[in-house]
Formats: C-alpha cells, sequence, structure tokens
C-alpha cells in the first residue's frame, strides 16, 4: 500500500491539526510495517520536524530544492504528478483538508474535513482563500472523511453530496485512535481497488 500526503500540516503546523497529521502517519507507519509506505510532500519543513520520520523506513519525503524553493506552491502543483506517476501512487490524501491544485486523475484522492469553522485562519483574505481551497477538494476528491456526524452534516449544508463523504471520528474532532487508524488503512485500500 502506498500512499501520497499533501503534509503541509504535518511538518508546518504545531497546532492540534498538525498533531493530528502526524499522529496518522506514525501510526500507520508503525502498525503496517510490512504493506504501508508513506511519501509526504511539503512545500516546506519547519526545523523542529525536520528529523520527524527519519526512524521510519516505510516513509519518505519530498520537499522542494534548489530553485524550487522560490516557488514551492508551484513546485507542489507541477511537480507532484510526476512523482505520483514514477512512484505508482494509487492514493492520495489530503492531510490538511486540501489537495492540489491540478492534481492528476491516475490517482484517487481524499481528504480529511475537520469542519467549517475556519479553525486556522488569521484574516479575511486568508479565510476566503482557505474557503476556496477547500471547495476545490471537495470537488476533486472521491473521498471526503468528515470527523464526526456534525461535520458531515456541515458539508451536505455546503452541497457537498452525501455518498462521497466517510465519517471516521470520534467525541471530538481531533479524537485519533487506533480503531480509527484502521479504519483509514482499509479505506486506502478500498480506493486502490485492493
Amino acid at each position: 500500500m502506498l500512499v501520497g500526503y499533501d503534509a503541509n500540516n504535518v511538518f508546518r503546523h504545531g497546532g492540534e491539526l498538525g498533531e493530528w497529521s502526524r499522529n496518522l502517519v506514525e501510526k500507520l507507519a508503525s502498525f503496517h510495517v510490512a504493506d504501508f509506505r508513506a511519501l509526504l510532500f511539503s512545500t516546506r519543513i519547519k526545523s523542529a520536524y525536520k528529523t520527524y520520520y527519519t526512524s521510519y523506513a516505510n516513509v519518505s519525503t519530498y520537499v522542494p530544492e534548489g530553485s524550487s524553493k522560490l516557488f514551492p506552491a508551484a513546485w507542489m502543483r507541477y511537480r507532484l504528478n510526476q512523482w505520483l506517476k514514477d512512484e505508482r501512487v494509487r492514493v492520495f490524501h489530503g492531510l490538511n483538508e486540501e489537495l492540489p491544485y491540478g492534481i492528476g486523475r491516475s490517482v484517487k484522492t481524499m481528504v480529511t474535513c475537520f469542519g467549517l469553522d475556519e479553525h486556522h485562519q488569521t484574516s479575511m483574505m486568508d479565510s476566503m482563500l482557505w474557503r476556496r481551497r477547500m471547495r476545490y477538494a471537495w470537488k476533486a476528491s472521491d473521498v471526503i472523511v468528515a470527523v464526526n456526524e456534525e461535520v458531515k452534516q456541515q458539508l451536505i449544508d455546503a452541497q457537498v453530496m452525501a455518498d462521497k463523504i466517510v465519517v471516521i471520528g470520534g467525541r471530538t474532532p481531533l479524537e485519533l485512535n487506533d480503531q480509527m487508524v484502521q479504519q483509514y488503512y482499509e479505506l486506502y485500500k478500498h480506493l486502490a481497488g485492493e
């Protein structure tokens, strides 16, 4: 099982969303050592997380290098699809409620949605851009994971087709237990056709 991730939350977000994302990847990598490999794509890595996954043989990290550092969003948009093809990635998961623009249809896509409360926005412009990126992800995704029934209803109220939504979650939006990790793994297998 080879899964690609939009891992900007993993390497750039020090709050609860970043912690949730890191926990999901870490648990998948340790629970399924023999049959799981994660490719983490991030436009930048904060120094606190540079060595976060170095002890995992089944986790690889991709970041822009050289002149690509000047235009990280373009790097993600244009280089990502080639890597997904080269590595034969069958599932791509947007951990930060987004998908890179222009992601190819050669891969099944999914995003995890924590709610529409704009919990990590700092300005009106940031909020508008976040909503635009999120709406793109809803449209481009094969599956949207809602972290609870309330978030599922928010998505339906926002005109997302109910048959695209799967609920994997607990009592609180950022809960992540071993059963949920296994549900993500089974969803990856389903999307990959395994």
